[in-house]
């Protein structure tokens, strides 16, 4: 997890945009930047430092945004000075989405999910075969053409109005279509839904009601083995467990 830092160390960068600051709000969630607030209800700032590590992800987000601004927060402004690397997004009202048996958000994000694109040219985008190719011998089974998120932690889901968005695009991948309903699967299961029920979510994506047997099975393995490499690191404690029970399901 990236350490948070003061908003007011870029306050002059963020105010090139936004005027004046009369409110601001820090936004606790999140594992990927160093600076993330909402700047008077209207914009959410979101930056590293240059010289961070993962400092490239924010040039991803700026390139992916075009693509996915449907679906997601919409990219206003951003700015490279001073050693700080910043994207300002237009500020969406809403709450985090909930992934429990009985919540009403899991058709606003199935209805999202449909409207996925095509992952799209000219965009630096992992390849999901190479992506997870450390934790499977079959990563090719994974391959596509298609936008995938991810990161399916509830905190990147923001269910505002009727409609659910997605946010948090540092690690856009290109690969097959049922991999992010895939990647669902494993949250929803750790969120308390039996793996069956969990599979019925995400058939209503089409892709992964389609997707082969075997592809999918490996893919569950692959996380499976992610998710405990990763260990007490994990942004949920039961990811491990719960691909170990999704796989145990799918070949008992």
């Amino acid at each position: 997890m990236t350490e948070r830092i003061s908003w007011h160390e870029v306050r002059d960068l963020i105010e090139r945009h936004t005027g004046p600051v009369v409110r601001a709000r820090h936004v606790s969630d999140g594992f990927n930047s160093e600076i993330a607030v909402i700047i008077n209800e209207t914009t959410f700032v979101k930056g590293l430092r240059t010289d961070h590590p993962r400092a490239w992800t924010q040039e991803r987000e700026r390139q992916i945004n075009s693509h996915i601004r449907h679906v997601s927060a919409p990219l206003r402004w951003s700015q490279t000075a001073a050693g700080w690397d910043l994207n300002g997004f237009g500020f969406l009202d809403g709450r985090a989405a909930s992934y429990q048996p009985s919540s009403p958000d899991l058709e606003l994000i199935t209805a999202m999910m449909i409207r996925w694109p095509p992952a799209p040219d000219g965009v630096d985008l992992k390849h999901a075969p190479q992506r997870w190719s450390a934790y499977s011998d079959r990563s090719e089974l994974f391959d596509g053409d298609w936008l995938s998120h991810t990161d399916w932690s509830p905190s990147n889901i923001l269910i505002s109005g009727d409609h659910a968005y997605m946010l948090d695009w540092a690690w856009p991948t290109r690969g097959a279509r049922w991999i992010d309903p895939a990647c669902w699967v494993v949250w929803l299961i750790a969120s308390g839904h039996h793996p069956a029920q969990a599979q019925i979510w995400a058939s209503k994506i089409p892709a992964f009601a389609a997707a082969p047997p075997h592809a999918t099975t490996a893919f569950a393995q692959a996380q499976a083995a992610m998710w405990e490499d990763i260990g007490e690191h994990a942004p949920h404690p039961g990811l491990a467990a719960a691909a170990a029970t999704w796989i145990k399901h799918r070949t008992s």
